[in-house]
């Protein structure tokens, strides 16, 4: 679940006291409160990338241990995203339908559990862009964008979106490819 938390946030500043936010229902930190980046109770850092808006910058929990990706599964639920080790057995981590999961601690403070998981130290290998809808995006076709493999990334491409043209294929390589230059 770290891609809505990766950029991470460039601003610095106070995360409380919170702020009341009307949209949300809740509050949010008081550093964002002032930021012309926060819309409706997300972040827009890395929009023009992503096409995606972000998770505000809640702050480190306070819950010690590794912050590695794993996956996670439990009687109830079977994820199919990585979360922080820590996570994997912590009382606060929550799954919201519209939010994914999400951490629970000081849910008091902000109206409910808003907080991105905690990743600590760790960065991704690279951040995750998406093809256009109704494309289908997977992880080895970003990862192959990344390692600039023109080749594995149409095969995948063309696995996954058999429908369409190789040239369109091409056109979205040359785009995904510009974003996350222009990202770096």
């Amino acid at each position: 679940m770290h891609t809505d938390a990766f950029p991470p946030c460039p601003v610095h500043g106070p995360i409380l006291p919170a702020v009341p936010h009307g949209y949300i229902g809740g509050a949010i930190p008081q550093k964002c409160s002032t930021c012309e980046l926060e819309f409706e109770g997300s972040c827009q850092r890395a929009m023009s990338q992503l096409g995606r808006f972000l998770s505000l910058d809640y702050g480190p929990c306070r819950v010690n241990g590794s912050t590695q990706p794993v996956r996670y599964e439990n009687q109830f639920i079977t994820s199919r995203v990585d979360v922080p080790e820590k996570c994997t057995t912590c009382r606060f981590l929550t799954y919201l339908s519209v939010y994914g999961f999400r951490c629970g601690e000081d849910a008091e403070i902000w109206g409910r559990p808003l907080k991105t998981l905690d990743w600590g130290s760790w960065h991704p290998e690279f951040i995750y862009v998406e093809l256009p809808q109704p494309k289908i995006t997977t992880r080895p076709l970003i990862e192959r964008l990344w390692q600039r493999d023109l080749l594995g990334f149409l095969k995948e491409y063309r696995r996954v979106n058999p429908d369409t043209a190789l040239s369109e294929a091409r056109d979205d390589y040359a785009r995904l490819l510009q974003l996350i230059t222009e990202q770096n």
